[in-house]
């Protein structure tokens, strides 16, 4: 029943020589869409900005320039015009009620199809006609239908494919950004690798690398201890060190062979305390029996990481040679001290960049602020055993926003709320929600899928949502819903949570929900304390959990079913959490 009586609706608009607009709606040239247009009525004329505005039921209302309404209640349709940039709603709150429709794209003419053309929903921070039942500072829907579709992106994350240290602006990805659909401009996040802080940045070029890591095949040195020898400085592990102790005058050097002739941009070097190397050069050879060259001089080296830039062609081996007057009364912190210059050095790591000669260089997002620590990529071996363990790199960017006024979000803990009940259905796809959740108000999150029932019609699919005061996404006694694909970033408490216990056949696929860091989400909410909660946060078990990536959060996956064994709310009594049975578990990711 839920979609039957929206369909039959569509059937007879169809017979009666309407276009049907929610389902499939084809492209036609731009004479039969000013058609189209003129048998709407324009929705940003029919109210004032004070007034609580309502959409009839029969009536179609085209939104095509910007509307401030106190309240919006929509028993008819309201649609979007998807080919005008720029278009902002400003309403202290938005329902749709029974047999309404609200429209923001669609599957086949998604919004963001036009170069520009972006669709803005602020909710205001207070209403001056507060709705009875609902109060202010949400999008709703009793019994309608909320039907978002922002332009697509063929992947709304993807994994770090080489690693990034502190300082890059360049970060190499899995899958190409271009085909991603990812575009400068866009706001992305990078998860830690490090139990330290997630970041976001914006992209502001996608272009060919400047450089990339190039391979070391041999190290020799002029000098070493049997158990501290020159591969140690490049076998990629900050805690093994080459020691060049007893070396002669000329003996304080490091010599690398590269796995192919290369075009150098950059070294970075690291020095361990208190035998580093105060001055030194840093040579390049560019045949096998040739001479070295100098690139660079250093007069300022001091212990721990540094950069050398260079620009130095045809190289097959470089090499970095101590000055040994330099190596006389070092200590910490850069200050003298008693170190003899013939304790000798070390060195934990020496890393290379550049181009390979002919090579093509992979695509990068080049971000407008250097990332704030090292971030692995690819793989990584571990007992002989090659694991995938890399950085999360969300995309936060959509063509559709909902966002709420802010200005006191951190401290009121309190957002917009977004909530589907009654018969209602939503298909909410490539949105961002922003500022959302109140904290301790109950079943007040940014995307709460309430009582719903049986709903296959449900999908939040390629969201993302950015700072939730109170969880994502909320499932609340509604089955077989498809939540897949979304970027959470920063949403507090959860993730995404099944309620009372009775919640099944849900299908949780391929999301990222990353907290910057765990204290922000680890919070108190509701009748939970600051540890009740997680990633992914189940009282209702049944539910398939495949291929999902959670980052900072106390628990990855919290399945308290001890703590509510009778249920919660609704489900109360009528359900076991601690005995009933999981759905499908696989291939989910937690770390750090």
């Amino acid at each position: 029943m839920r979609s039957g009586a929206l369909a039959l609706s569509f059937l007879l608009l169809a017979l009666k020589g309407y276009p049907v607009l929610g389902i499939g709606f084809v492209n036609r040239s731009s004479a039969e869409s000013t058609v189209i247009a003129a048998s709407w009525k324009n929705a940003s004329t029919q109210c004032s900005g004070v007034d609580v505005c309502i959409c009839p039921p029969g009536e179609r209302w085209l939104l095509s320039a910007n509307m401030t309404v106190d309240g919006l209640t929509i028993r008819g349709m309201l649609k979007w015009n998807e080919e005008v940039p720029g278009v902002v709603l400003r309403v202290g709150w938005l329902l749709v009620e029974e047999g309404g429709m609200l429209q923001i794209g669609s599957s086949s003419s998604p919004m963001g199809r036009h170069s520009g053309v972006k669709a803005t929903i602020t909710i205001k921070q207070a209403a001056i006609n507060q709705h009875p039942i609902h109060g202010d500072r949400f999008v709703h829907s009793d019994g309608g239908k909320i039907q978002m579709f922002g332009k697509p992106l063929d992947r709304t994350w993807s994994l770090l494919s080489r690693s990034a240290v502190n300082g890059s602006r360049e970060l190499f990805l899995k899958h190409d950004p271009i085909e991603m659909g990812w575009s400068i401009g866009d706001q992305v996040g990078v998860a830690t690798t490090s139990r330290g802080e997630s970041t976001k940045h914006k992209i502001v070029d996608i272009r060919p690398a400047t450089d990339e890591h190039v391979p070391i095949v041999r190290a020799q040195a002029g000098a070493e201890e049997p158990h501290l020898p020159a591969a140690n400085a490049v076998d990629g592990n900050l805690d093994s060190l080459w020691s060049s102790y007893l070396g002669s005058s000329g003996e304080h050097w490091l010599q690398m062979d590269l796995a192919w002739v290369s075009n150098l941009t950059r070294i970075r070097i690291f020095f361990r305390e208190p035998r580093y190397a105060p001055e030194y050069q840093v040579d390049v050879k560019t045949s096998l029996g040739g001479s070295w060259q100098t690139v660079a001089n250093i007069t300022d080296g001091k212990a721990g990481w540094r950069e050398i830039p260079m620009s130095a062609d045809h190289v097959r081996s470089i090499r970095v040679f101590a000055v040994y007057s330099s190596l006389k009364n070092r200590g910490y912190g850069g200050r003298p001290g008693p170190e003899p210059a013939w304790s000798g050095l070390w060195m934990s790591e020496a890393e290379v960049y550049g181009r390979k000669v002919g090579a093509v260089m992979p695509t990068v997002i080049v971000l407008d602020t250097p990332v704030r620590s090292d971030h692995m990529g690819g793989y990584t071996e571990v007992e002989g055993h090659l694991f995938e363990a890399a950085a999360e790199v969300v995309n936060l960017e959509r063509s559709i926003l909902v966002t709420g006024e802010h200005e006191d979000f951190y401290e009121s803990l309190e957002g917009f709320s977004t909530k589907i009940m009654g018969n209602g259905v939503v298909d909410m796809r490539y949105t961002r929600l922003e500022y959302c959740g109140r904290r301790d108000k109950v079943g007040m999150y940014c995307m709460h899928l309430h009582l719903l029932g049986q709903c296959p019609e449900c999908v939040v699919q390629g969201n993302a949502i950015v700072d939730s005061q109170q969880v994502g996404v909320t499932i609340h006694g509604t089955h077989q819903a498809l939540i897949d694909q979304n970027t959470l970033w920063d949403t507090r408490a959860a993730g995404i949570y099944t309620e009372d216990g009775n919640e099944m056949n849900n299908t949780i696929s391929y999301n990222v929900i990353i907290c910057s860091w765990w204290q922000v989400c680890a919070v108190p909410w509701l009748d939970h304390n600051s540890l009740q909660g997680g990633g992914i946060y189940l009282v209702g078990m049944t539910n398939d959990l495949l291929f999902n990536r959670i980052v900072g959060y106390e628990h990855g996956l919290y399945t308290p079913g001890s703590v509510f064994p009778s249920g919660q709310g609704q489900a109360w009594g009528k359900v076991c959490p601690q005995f009933t049975p999981f759905g499908i578990v696989r291939g989910n990711v937690n770390h750090d």
